[in-house]
């Protein structure tokens, strides 16, 4: 009994050492295929998300605004200005598809408060040196934000595609005295801005999407008042304006003085004595020497408005904006009634008359407009019977022999080539003297530091009219109630920086022409339509 007893004791110990083993063996084996579930999971994970990250870049390094500030960042890195890795991804423009995409997470925008301004002089202006194509994209003469400005392949290839992104825009709130029909008729003003596809479900846009396009919704809503200032932009256009002020391509180099509390009769008297038409005539050098004062018009183009108009000139002016704000206006026929309309680049008109109207006196184009063969300037009917303004940008000096040697974009050929084979039709370059008094004007009037380079077409163009013209009426230059993100009504590509402004000044040239219009607010609100006066009109007593 007891040696039975012995080999029963004997056998669990064996069995109880064997259970144990197995135990160890069993819990080895799970944490192993733990570790290989994780570790696959991982793998995957990664995998799609690079896959998902390559797409959307690549998609977004079609556009050349994109290409264009990829170009500046890695030359600032090369010359040591410092900038955070982060800002690719941050600062390229937005194209959204027909299917939601991947979000950016709100982890990935940092916060800043406001735009450092200094109260000197430009300190930085002028100091640092670079290679033209350091900073120039082929494909992109005026990358980010110019209304008046095209972006090459954006509307014409089908991967940038998108559905038109159009919030509501929440009306400010309006204190007592205000009729109360008006107000009803800007509300729906602002239902009928949007469109079947604005309805906004959980999965067509991002939270951080939202937040910014209502924020640029908010600094629009402070420009009709006038009060707005950089320091209101959203980080990424605030990073983008300092980015350029680093770069500083056109070596700007501004000592002047700085007054932001002139008047509006003032300022107006300002523009008129600095801002005065000049075009290449043909008679400073190099021209000169290459016989330009056989080809450019005999007649200046401060006198464009009597030869056309006869003795009294032109009596109102229209300047259309390309903006994407202006679909669904309506202001067709008022544009078509004034006496000279102007329009920019290759802003259409046909299918789109009901919105913008159809006559066209005056286009203003920049030098892309001839250089690049896909906007076919020699053959498209709407550079055709009508005055061509074209320009482009120059060094801040204005060395003509330096912008001769290397214009941003070849226009000179291609001018000449335009005055040979049609020489009745008013075609003229603007001198960039001219451009850049027109950004001293800017600069002058803010203690804030704008970016060192050219004024928008835009801009450029009000000045113009204004000194051919009694009365200019601006048409979606500071957007109305139905104002987005879409920059051109007639390609599908979306920025804030085309209304607020990253390249261009935008926003401080936004805030002059607020200054200056003598129509009431509720014309921004509604019509998205400033009224100015004819420098003609303007009694400086000089």
């Amino acid at each position: 009994m007891s040696g039975q007893l012995h080999g029963c004791l004997c056998e669990r110990r064996v069995m109880k050492s064997s259970m144990k083993q197995w135990r160890k063996l069993l819990l080895v084996a799970m944490l192993v295929w733990v570790l290989v579930f994780l570790a696959l999971l991982s793998y995957f994970l990664d995998a799609r998300g690079d896959e998902s990250l390559t797409s959307v870049g690549s998609l977004l390094y079609q556009h050349p605004d994109t290409r264009r500030l990829a170009s500046i960042q890695a030359s600032n890195q090369q010359h040591g200005f410092g900038l955070r890795p982060e800002l690719a991804l941050q600062l390229t423009t937005t194209h959204l598809g027909d299917k939601p995409g991947p979000k950016p997470s709100t982890s990935s925008i940092t916060t800043e408060t406001s735009m450092e301004a200094s109260q000197s002089p430009y300190l930085t202006y002028g100091s640092q040196e670079a290679g033209r194509q350091d900073y120039l994209d082929p494909q992109s003469l005026a990358a980010w934000s110019s209304f008046g400005t095209e972006n090459v392949g954006s509307h014409s290839d089908p991967a940038v595609q998108s559905r038109e992104r159009m919030n509501q825009v929440s009306a400010p709130q309006y204190n007592g005295g205000e009729d109360e029909e008006e107000v009803r008729e800007d509300q729906d003003l602002e239902h009928k801005g949007r469109t079947p596809e604005d309805g906004r479900t959980g999965g067509d846009s991002s939270d951080v999407d939202d937040y910014h396009f209502s924020r640029s919704a908010s600094v629009v809503q402070r420009l009709w008042k006038g009060r707005v200032s950089a320091g209101m932009l959203s980080p990424r256009l605030q990073r983008a304006m300092k980015d350029y002020m680093s770069a500083n391509k056109h070596h700007v180099f501004y000592n002047g003085h700085r007054k932001d509390s002139q008047s509006a009769k003032e300022l107006l008297c300002q523009m008129k004595t600095q801002a005065q038409l000049k075009t290449v005539d043909g008679l400073e050098e190099p021209f000169s020497s290459l016989g330009w004062a056989d080809f450019v018009p005999s007649h200046p183009l401060e006198q464009l408005n009597k030869q056309q108009q006869g003795r009294s000139g032109f009596k109102s002016c229209a300047v259309v904006t390309s903006a994407g704000a202006i679909l669904r206006s309506r202001l067709g026929k008022e544009i078509d009634a004034h006496d000279a309309v102007l329009r920019f680049n290759a802003a259409p008109t046909e299918g789109y008359e009901n919105d913008v109207g159809n006559k066209t006196t005056i286009r203003i184009i920049n030098s892309q407009i001839l250089a690049n063969p896909n906007f076919d300037f020699n053959t498209s009917s709407i550079y055709k019977n009508i005055t061509l303004v074209a320009w482009d940008p120059a060094p801040y000096n204005a060395n003509l022999h330096q912008w001769y040697a290397t214009p941003d974009y070849n226009l000179f050929g291609p001018y000449i080539d335009q005055r040979k084979a049609h020489p009745d039709q008013p075609f003229y370059i603007l001198h960039p003297s001219y451009v850049w008094r027109l950004w001293d004007v800017i600069q002058s009037n803010t203690q804030e530091n704008i970016q060192p380079n050219p004024p928008s077409s835009g801009f450029i163009g009000i000045l113009l009219m204004m000194a051919l013209c009694e009365q200019v009426h601006v048409y979606e230059y500071i957007p109305s109630l139905r104002q987005s993100d879409l920059c051109h009504y007639h390609e599908h590509y979306y920025d804030a920086a085309c209304t607020l402004g990253a390249y261009h000044p935008l926003l401080y040239e936004k805030i002059l022409i607020q200054r200056i219009n003598t129509g009431p607010e509720s014309d921004l609100r509604r019509k998205g339509r400033a009224t100015l006066p004819g420098f003609s009109t303007i009694d400086c007593g000089i």
